[in-house]
């Protein structure tokens, strides 16, 4: 059938092309019923009457946020999904409120989480964690640890919060220190090659990992390095009365190593213990 030609577009009809307002008035369109023929449309693409519209990328999965608006910003927008990330805080620095962090804002975003509690450190008392999408498993050392991080991985979990701050190896004491030492069986040690591996999966499933430790131990195998330096913490009552009771921590953050954004400055953290 012969086409005709569309009469002239309205201001309040006028083209949306790939999201964008085509502002010619004047752009008409071909009406035109092509013939059973599948062949049809071959010659009009091939006679150039018809163009392929380009592929578009389809948009990639959003980054999870940490639950502080200013390290994300320092991290490109959140925790990138597909790669590791890891968190170096001292006792007291707030390393595992930075983790609850996170896995409440992923878990309360539908996203399910699995944290990996060797120590059995975690509490699932306090508020902002939706546990109905937490799987908590609790392993017997960081060997098994490492494992279940990996098995986590592979089932597509969104977040692999990984807590090796009581199970990995302690940070190195001052030079000058004296230290008796025992001579006993050594404990099974991960290694280095873990880490390696562990970066495969999630790059492969797409989850992100985030291990929080004492001191660094992915090294370059982890896509970003989070810092925390300890500072006051946050009480509820006058100071020196009875039955105070702790409700965050202040804290010093900054992002050491990034491998797609320049290292950031000092990051001021105000860290809560739980969820208003």
């Amino acid at each position: 059938m012969r086409g005709e030609l569309a009469p002239p577009a309205t201001p309040q009809q006028r083209l949306h092309l790939n999201r964008c307002l085509a502002r010619s008035n004047g752009v008409t369109l071909l009406a035109r019923r092509l013939p059973k023929d599948p062949r049809a449309l071959e010659d009009l693409l091939r006679t150039g009457q018809v163009r392929r519209a380009p592929a578009l990328s389809p948009g990639g999965p959003r980054p999870l946020s940490t639950g502080i608006p200013r390290l994300d910003a320092a991290l490109g927008g959140g925790l990138m999904r597909g790669q590791l990330h890891e968190i170096v805080a001292p006792p007291g620095a707030g390393g595992t409120a930075l983790l609850r962090a996170a896995l409440g804002v992923a878990t309360q975003a539908g996203e399910l989480c699995a944290l990996i509690d060797p120590a059995d450190a975690f509490d699932p008392r306090p508020r902002g964690i939706d546990l109905r999408r937490l799987l908590w498993a609790r392993p017997e050392g960081p060997v098994q640890a490492l494992r279940a991080a990996e098995i986590a991985l592979e089932a597509r979990f969104a977040l692999v919060a990984l807590d090796l701050a009581d199970a990995g190896p302690k940070p190195r004491r001052p030079r000058g220190v004296i230290e008796v030492v025992r001579f006993e069986k050594k404990p099974p040690s991960p290694g280095a090659s873990p880490w390696a591996r562990l970066a495969r999966r999630a790059e492969k499933h797409g989850g992100v990992l985030l291990l929080l430790g004492r001191a660094a131990q992915a090294g370059t195998f982890a896509s970003a390095t989070i810092e925390l330096e300890r500072g006051p913490s946050l009480w509820d009552g006058a100071a020196g009365a009875p039955g105070r009771l702790l409700r965050g921590v202040r804290a010093v953050g900054a992002v050491a190593r990034h491998k797609r954004m320049p290292p950031s400055g000092p990051l001021p953290l105000h860290l809560p213990l739980e969820a208003p």
